[in-house]
């Protein structure tokens, strides 16, 4: 069976249905190729928008019912999203900050069912991100760090401050020129230096608003891209120089970033995440409690999503290690084929599938 696939969710392994040709009609890749990370990004370059998958005909025995999207979250992210872009947009035209919409979002009833464990990590990888990508940036940052409170037990008042932190930390990115934050490839030096500068920019904005008698929010924004080793920006800060929000902001940040597709790089698996979390860790760059604390419980949150793995196949995680945060998942294929992951060194997760995917 030959069906269009957006570029955006073709998967390693699949196969090329028909011939993929440019505007001057040179072929790109020919019916019959099996897609990996590299033609797919060749596709991406050549501004292809959707091409022909030759799909073989399988039974599917397991249900993949489960992936659908809770309609009340998404309806949540969506007011959400709308609001913090509010708040950003009005940050770019040089307005006051809108605290009415940051007020919003942070109802206790809007943040704690955005930051339900049970739901919001399976929603927030199961929606597409349709939209502005720094937005969904720091709504999903905010989101995470209202998950990091519960896991770390934050009473009301830090619980809400920290996600408050999350959701400003790219406030900054309003004053960094568009054509710089979208731009595809390798950002030249000025160009980096100009990114760089978002977290000065943020602490700006905010310590002329009425948020400037918090604190630790303006440190979270000021200092997620610091690192314990002294290694981060702005100020080159180590271990306790470096605030709580701002070493568990940086976490997420990371985590956030590569886990979505960007305008430059494609989006990473949760596991593989893990893995480059783990070597910062014993690298000394990245808080090892708060990283531990956020892997541990984050994986615990995988078990029954959907991923797309290396060959191509669609499968549901059903099992997780508790043990070692760099473990594969086990997963169930369509057929009902049990895997162990970590069996199987040339298959593993390449990442988890949006509903849409799905």
């Amino acid at each position: 069976m030959i069906r269009a696939y957006d570029v955006d969710i073709l998967r390693s392994g699949m196969k090329i249905g028909r011939d993929v040709m440019d505007l001057d009609g040179s072929i790109i890749l020919k019916q019959g190729v099996v897609l990996d990370a590299k033609k797919i990004d060749t596709l991406r370059a050549k501004s292809v928008f959707s091409v022909y998958i030759d799909e073989e005909e399988e039974e599917e025995e397991v249900s993949i019912d489960e992936f659908m999207l809770d309609s009340e979250y998404l309806d949540h992210y969506s007011r959400t999203y709308e609001l913090v872009q509010n708040v950003y947009y009005q940050a770019s035209r040089g307005d006051k900050l809108n605290i009415r919409d940051l007020d919003a979002v942070l109802k206790p009833e809007n943040i704690n069912l955005l930051c339900d464990v049970s739901t919001a990590v399976t929603q927030i990888h199961n929606m597409n991100r349709e939209g502005d990508y720094v937005i969904h940036h720091a709504t999903n940052v905010g989101i995470l760090a209202g998950l990091m409170a519960r896991w770390l037990r934050y009473q009301d008042k830090p619980k809400r401050e920290i996600v408050l932190a999350g959701l400003l930390s790219e406030i900054g990115k309003m004053k960094v020129p568009p054509e710089i934050l979208n731009k595809k490839g390798k950002l030249e030096p000025d160009e980096m230096d100009k990114v760089k500068r978002h977290v000065d920019y943020g602490y700006d904005i905010l310590k002329v608003s009425p948020l400037k008698i918090f604190k630790d929010v303006l440190l979270g924004v000021l200092q997620h891209h610091e690192r314990c080793d002294g290694s981060g920006y702005p100020n080159r800060l180590r271990g306790d120089e470096i605030s709580d929000f701002g070493k568990i902001i940086a976490i997420l940040d990371i985590y956030d970033a590569m886990a979505a597709n960007r305008s430059y790089a494609r989006r990473n698996s949760p596991f593989d995440i893990f893995n480059v979390l783990f070597q910062d860790i014993a690298r000394g760059k990245l808080d090892k409690t708060f990283g531990l604390i956020f892997m541990f419980r984050l994986r615990h949150s995988f078990n029954g999503c959907w991923v797309g793995l290396t060959n191509g196949k669609r499968a549901k995680i059903v099992e997780i290690d508790e043990k070692r945060v760099t473990d594969q998942p086990i997963v169930q294929t369509l057929k009902g084929e049990i895997i162990n992951l970590n069996e199987t060194p040339d298959l593993k997760v390449e990442a988890m599938l949006t509903a849409k995917e799905i």
